[in-house]
């Protein structure tokens, strides 16, 4: 597992995202959105295939990368609370997230 939490085909699908919307585009936001999730969860370990992402995780990382996808210049993210998701993905997120880890 290469550290994102959820693949091309089922960002693709599940963003609804035409077959000649570019590949490299969706891995960079999906990346950019792993990363953001595992940040804000404080989770030591990543996940693994023997470990996998729960669904609320993969659903949080799924909105996160569309939000990237439609919001590339990051005008929409000056509304977000400094230091936070936004709220849909820190809803999802937040039975998660253990606030005592450094």
């Amino acid at each position: 597992m290469n550290g994102d939490l959820v693949t091309i085909d089922h960002a693709r699908a599940a963003l609804r995202l035409d077959d000649d919307f570019p590949d490299l585009t969706i891995q960079i936001a999906v990346t950019n959105a792993s990363d953001s999730v595992m940040a804000y969860l404080k989770r030591n370990a990543p996940y693994t295939d023997e470990d996998p992402a729960p669904p609320n995780v993969q659903q949080a990382t799924i909105l996160l990368a569309g939000i990237f996808l439609r919001d590339p210049d990051g005008t929409e993210s000056q509304t977000w609370e400094q230091g936070y998701l936004p709220w849909g993905v820190c809803n999802l997120l937040h039975q998660r997230r253990d606030p005592a880890m450094e």
